[in-house]
């Protein structure tokens, strides 16, 4: 399954931080080759860069550029890491490409998250200490391994810059193929955003209602919050 894969870091004035990132998911998984998409940045560059974008294309245009690296390699399976992300537990891509691979009707799996990361409104994606491999509504595009074919599915996902509902919208059309998402609690991820901006984070609520009310009618169906946590 390695060559069907992708996996790529997408970064934007990262520098030494993404670096310290790609060097330590390569040493975890040297059968897999890491790319890492730079998106415009202007500073703070890492030096692994292996792929850049003309122009900032924003989360949102950064993803569907990853997206599209996959599939011009000719890979089903995109493995896509931001680069703010902290690996708690070593993030082993073997071990999410095997429950892609030899559970019928994965499509999409995910490391958890650390309790003092910044995702309160997705409990589910929060370590359980069990060491399982959980069923779960949704998950956050942090760390994950997902099917492209549930996104070419329903057309591809709309321009956003922030990106936000992709996830969502991933989800909504994965349940309605009965597809389903994996939280990996043997994998660990933190994820923390810092200075958030209280007027910036209302232009992408603005602009994932705009989106989302013009392609569904109302954005709310997309919500994972309206679907209960399953036990795998």
């Amino acid at each position: 399954m390695k060559k069907d894969i992708f996996c790529v870091i997408l970064d934007y004035c990262g520098g030494l931080e993404t670096d310290n990132l790609y060097e330590k998911l390569s040493a975890w998984n040297p059968e897999y080759n890491i790319e890492i998409l730079d998106n415009a940045s202007p500073e703070n560059k890492s030096r692994n860069i292996s792929i850049t974008s003309s122009a900032n294309s924003g989360i949102g245009g950064g993803i569907k550029d990853c997206i599209n690296q996959c599939k011009s390699r000719g890979s089903r399976y995109l493995l896509f890491i931001t680069n703010d992300i902290v690996p708690i537990t070593k993030i082993d891509f073997e071990l999410m490409a095997n429950v892609m691979m030899y559970n019928d009707g994965v499509a999409l799996v995910s490391p958890s998250l650390s309790l003092d990361s910044d995702k309160p409104y997705y409990p589910w994606m929060t370590c359980q200490k069990k060491g399982e491999n959980r069923v779960v509504p949704h998950a956050d595009f942090l760390c994950c391994l997902f099917d492209t074919q549930i996104i070419d599915s329903f057309g591809g996902f709309p321009d956003s810059r922030s990106g936000w509902g992709y996830d969502w919208e991933f989800a909504y059309h994965s349940r309605s193929q009965n597809k389903r998402m994996v939280v990996c609690d043997s994998m660990i991820i933190k994820h923390l955003e810092e200075n958030l901006n209280p007027i910036i984070e209302m232009q992408k609520q603005i602009e994932l209602k705009r989106i989302y009310d013009q392609r569904y009618g109302d954005y709310r169906k997309l919500r994972p919050h309206r679907y209960r946590v399953i036990d795998a």
